[in-house]
């Protein structure tokens, strides 16, 4: 299958962003142009925004406790079991290099499983799902959507902007950004996010853009997060690009740069 063959490319772990545009799958166009305007805005709203590592990840989120629960294991090496084939994480920075935003995603080849399988055996969260159950970890999905969501699915989290940068409109940026450039590197069939229930009330889900939301839908206690109920989000490539498109028509059209259109027809 090319997605999974796709799947053993080493993905970037620094960078700025639009060094790193390669625009394998998709409208070379559409996504273009929405890289370009999605790097653009986040700086205009004073963020760079640059690839990191895993652990860049998990160093920003405990100095950050204070504002910031701990990490889904989903994107911890150690706990969880991502690598730089299946995974990316973006951070941004303000003017003085200091971390105020975060994003990263990863895929799963669910060819022969479904998200509801995955992570109710909590496979989906961590390398050893049977030490997790032994901790009194567990997952509940109470949607039945979750049997349909299925191959090459796309979970995108580790959301987080410092007090400061809140209310800039980087939910509608960075997101998008996440689901786009997994989009263009695995093909993805799927991609879904978890937000939980007050994060929703606050109207996140619609700056975020999330096509589909089941509220309430997922329950889980995992190590070292906690228990949280949260609302399963998630869209199909038509949807994705649907919405990138709509963000596209209401801003000024830039030009592509080269490297992009080289990149997108090799």
């Amino acid at each position: 299958m090319a997605g999974c063959q796709s799947m053993q490319e080493l993905l970037p772990k620094s960078g700025r962003l639009p060094a790193h545009l390669k625009i394998k799958y998709g409208p070379v166009g559409l996504l273009g142009r929405f890289f370009l305007w999605a790097d653009t805005a986040a700086r205009d709203r004073g963020v760079t925004l640059s690839f990191a590592s895993f652990q860049d990840l998990i160093e920003a989120n405990k100095a950050n406790s204070d504002s910031w629960r701990p990490l889904v294991p989903v994107f911890d090496e150690a706990l969880g079991g991502i690598t730089p084939e299946t995974g990316f994480v973006l951070i941004g920075r303000d003017r003085g290099g200091r971390v105020v935003a975060t994003q990263a995603a990863r895929i799963y080849d669910w060819s022969e499983t479904t998200l509801m399988d995955e992570a109710v055996s909590l496979r989906m969260f961590y390398a050893d799902p049977d030490a997790a159950f032994a901790r009194g970890d567990r997952c509940e999905i109470t949607t039945p959507v979750a049997r349909k969501i299925t191959g090459r699915v796309v979970f995108s989290g580790a959301v987080w902007y410092r007090r400061d940068f809140r209310g800039k409109d980087l939910a509608t940026i960075l997101p998008r950004i996440s689901r786009a450039y997994a989009f263009t590197r695995w093909n993805s069939d799927f991609t879904i996010g978890m937000m939980a229930d007050a994060v929703i009330a606050g109207g996140m889900a619609e700056r975020v853009g999330y096509t589909k939301l089941e509220p309430s839908s997922v329950e889980f206690v995992v190590w070292p997060l906690g228990e949280m109920r949260c609302a399963l989000g998630w869209m199909q490539p038509d949807e994705l690009l649907s919405d990138l498109a709509a963000i596209m028509d209401r801003v000024p059209v830039p030009v592509i740069g080269p490297r992009i259109a080289e990149d997108a027809n090799r």
